[in-house]
């Protein structure tokens, strides 16, 4: 998945689909996680409304994302 991807994803979605980024939402001071508008929101829009630059909060997501998958891996060998 590359950031552009992530950044239109909706926030509702991107949570459900990898609950290890409710920490990253939660370490930039996000409200995010059990905001009313996470179904509606995309995660470039949560940036812009957070003044947070869209491109580091999808690496960011990226590397929680990055870094379950590497674990789920080495587990299921």
């Amino acid at each position: 998945m590359k950031s552009a991807e992530l950044l239109s994803m909706i926030v509702a979605d991107l949570m459900a689909r990898w609950p290890q980024t409710v920490p990253v939402f939660n370490r930039h001071r996000m409200a995010c996680p059990g905001c009313v508008m996470a179904p509606f929101m995309t995660l470039a829009e949560a940036a812009r409304s957070y003044d947070l630059p869209g491109d580091m909060l999808a690496e960011d997501m990226l590397g929680a994302i990055a870094t379950d998958a590497g674990s789920a891996t080495r587990s299921a060998s």
